[in-house]
């Protein structure tokens, strides 16, 4: 069994269809989406329509869920609440409810899926040990966790109690070709990045393949057409922040 993983896909239609091309090239044989379908990006309908018609394990993020009015947008930094209000008046109705009856974590025999944490499922950011160790905690005898929200690749295992950090934070940044090999005596926590807003300094769409057979995680990153998105961006009125951030991958 071979998964395609994505995650925070932000209204991003031409990195999404990247993506899929992508994956549909590598054979993966079930897609899954975690969370952060709109928000940020030009194309929030397409995107929720596209992801529709996948047959896969599909969840809710914080940016879905704020835009349809199930998480309070006063949170969000000014730019993306300027993005979120732009999308919730977007949104047609059937993509709200579609966007509603998303889960916020998903629990498998060989993994778990959220969007942040497992102590808080669309909100908490896993990017210092401290938060890892929450979420490993609530894994019990699960030994994967696949997560997204951070947008850069990146990962924390921990065997036998001990917790050791892989992460841009100690500058050991997860990339196109990376390949992480899991095993039966380690948990881990991984996030592949993002495909519509990618922060770690690669302005490449970023996905993940799991490979249940060979048990491991193949990080992958691939061109789409920044200015194309940049152009929609700019006929939509959506903060120049937004747009210019596209480029630098940041």
């Amino acid at each position: 069994m071979k998964y395609g993983i994505m995650s925070d896909i932000h209204s991003n239609l031409a990195a999404l269809e990247s993506v899929l091309i992508a994956m549909e090239i590598a054979k993966v044989d079930k897609i899954i989406c975690l969370g952060d379908i709109v928000g940020y990006g030009p194309n929030p309908n397409e995107c929720v329509e596209r992801i529709n018609k996948i047959d896969g394990l599909i969840l809710a993020g914080n940016h879905d869920l704020a835009s349809i009015g199930w998480e309070d947008a006063e949170w969000f930094n000014s730019h993306a609440k300027e993005a979120i209000l732009w999308t919730e008046g977007q949104l047609t109705a059937k993509n709200k409810e579609y966007l509603s009856h998303l889960p916020e974590v998903i629990s498998q025999k060989d993994f778990i899926l959220v969007h942040g944490s497992l102590y808080h499922f669309t909100d908490e950011y896993i990017m210092t040990g401290a938060t890892a160790k929450k979420s490993f905690d609530l894994m019990k005898h699960r030994k994967l966790l696949l997560i997204g929200h951070t947008h850069y690749p990146a990962t924390f295992f921990r065997k036998q109690g001990q917790l050791t950090e892989v992460s841009p934070i100690q500058n050991l940044r997860l990339t196109d070709g990376d390949v992480l090999r899991l095993s039966n005596d380690i948990q881990s926590i991984i996030s592949v990045g993002s495909v519509g807003q990618p922060r770690d300094g690669d302005n490449r769409a970023s996905f993940g393949i799991f490979d249940i057979e060979t048990m491991t995680v193949t990080i992958k990153k691939i061109p789409y057409d920044i200015k194309k998105t940049q152009g929609q961006m700019v006929e939509a009125g959506l903060p120049k922040y937004l747009i210019s951030r596209l480029a630098m991958g940041r």
